[in-house]
């Protein structure tokens, strides 16, 4: 008798797992279809959201006109510090830093930067949600906190390319007849 419930209830436990129309051929096992691998070379294929997940730190920040002259950010500098973190959950967060920054800057190589903070600062951070385009080919970093309050709220959309272990984004802003594109290579921190 408990034989006899044994089998009913591993029958019951099978029929209440196995997909509609899910064929038994008695027992459970290899030869049974519900227990088979999935076909070699059927992976599902790692999205491009997948694969940005990590830690990357800034390798190069060019900002370039739309004639090509290279121009030196007067924010953050020739050559900035600078993490990227994306984790599996969304969250993301971006920290950029002027190299041999001590202090705050009080005057500004260019007068019109006086009254710009992240100028002065030599310091960009702000922190939120991402979500990836595979199609369109861009991550948008949906802003929650900021070290700069009109930040807060916006959507940066970013075109990127990731090649191995760096990613890049770009992105372009500034008025018509004075765009500036600037393009952010990162590469995984191991």
């Amino acid at each position: 008798m408990k034989r006899l419930f044994a089998h009913l209830l591993l029958a019951t436990c099978f029929l209440a797992v196995a997909p509609p129309g899910a064929q038994s051929s008695g027992s459970p096992g290899p030869a049974d279809p519900f227990f088979q691998a999935p076909p070699q070379g059927t992976r599902p294929a790692i999205t491009q959201a997948a694969r940005v997940v990590g830690a990357w730190q800034l390798v190069t920040r060019t900002v370039r006109r739309a004639d090509g002259t290279v121009l030196v950010d007067p924010v953050l500098g020739e050559a900035p510090l600078g993490r990227l973190f994306y984790d599996a959950s969304g969250a993301m967060m971006l920290q950029m830093m002027r190299i041999g920054r001590s202090t705050a800057i009080s005057t500004p190589a260019d007068a019109k930067n006086g009254s710009n903070p992240r100028a002065i600062l030599g310091y960009d951070a702000y922190f939120g949600r991402y979500t990836v385009d595979d199609r369109a080919g861009t991550i948008t970093h949906h802003v929650e906190g900021s070290l700069f309050p009109e930040d807060l709220g916006d959507d940066f959309v970013r075109p990127f390319t990731l090649e191995g272990d760096t990613l890049t984004l770009k992105f372009t802003s500034g008025a018509a007849g004075s765009e500036v594109t600037r393009a952010l290579v990162f590469r995984r921190s191991r």
